[in-house]
């Protein structure tokens, strides 16, 4: 098993001048908190793979030199699908494990997420509303995201009718190397045919697009506290609330 970690992008929300991912929650960095989740669940650092971007020379300096890492040169034009195509392309014959950078989750949950049955199968948070409201987020951020027997039926559109969905995408998925062939090649086809569109594409609106292609997805869903940092006011909520 490998594990892509997303950590290309500016963080133009938060308007800060290093990755995201170097953001100090604590003693500890994001990035020094998703590591310690993958080395409790027995990954090692050769089998982790950083896919890089804005300020790269910044997280290699905080983590060491155990990890790779894998730039993607267009970071300011593309989106974090193109990242992680782009990191995967030597790697084959393998599950993996792609994790957004930016956000902190337990040990537990990363451990059923790689215990799980299914071959495409993403973390979700049942009683996401509890942190949005805390964030007074809850109507200003919400998406879609339903599920049927424990299958992803849609994802990722942007809404205010909060009362049928069934769960919050955390940004940690598991997929087997079959999918992942199988998702390459959907990937591949569609970035030729729309290429301004699968540049940009984000993960949930890709996902909801494989799921529209018949690809199964799956929900793990989280029993634990995680939380997610997109802007300033994310930050200071956390702080706020001692979550």
């Amino acid at each position: 098993m490998k594990v892509i970690i997303l950590c290309a992008g500016k963080g133009r929300r938060f308007k800060i001048r290093t990755p995201k991912c170097l953001l100090k929650i604590g003693n500890e960095t994001l990035v020094e908190k998703c590591l310690k989740n993958f080395k409790d669940n027995n990954i090692k650092s050769k089998d982790i793979i950083f896919a890089s971007g804005f300020k790269e020379n910044l997280i290699k300096k905080k983590v060491g030199n155990k990890f790779n890492f894998i730039k993607n040169k267009d970071y300011e034009n593309t989106n974090m699908v193109y990242t992680f195509f782009n990191a995967i392309k030597k790697i084959k014959n393998t599950d993996i494990i792609v994790t957004y950078s930016d956000i902190m989750f337990s040990s537990k949950d990363l451990n059923n997420l790689i215990k799980s049955k299914y071959k495409f199968t993403t973390l979700v948070d049942s009683k996401w509303k509890n942190i949005w409201k805390k964030k007074k987020k809850l109507l200003l951020d919400s998406e879609t995201l339903k599920i049927y027997k424990n299958k992803i039926i849609s994802l990722g559109k942007k809404t205010k009718n909060i009362k049928n969905i069934d769960g919050r995408f955390v940004g940690i998925t598991k997929i087997s190397s079959n999918e992942i062939k199988k998702i390459k090649l959907i990937f591949d086809e569609n970035l030729l045919k729309y290429p301004d569109k699968f540049k940009k594409i984000d993960m949930t609106n890709f996902f909801d697009f494989l799921i529209k292609k018949k690809q199964n997805i799956y929900a793990t869903k989280t029993h634990s506290s995680w939380y997610e940092f997109d802007d300033k006011n994310d930050l200071k909520s956390f702080k706020d609330q001692n979550l």
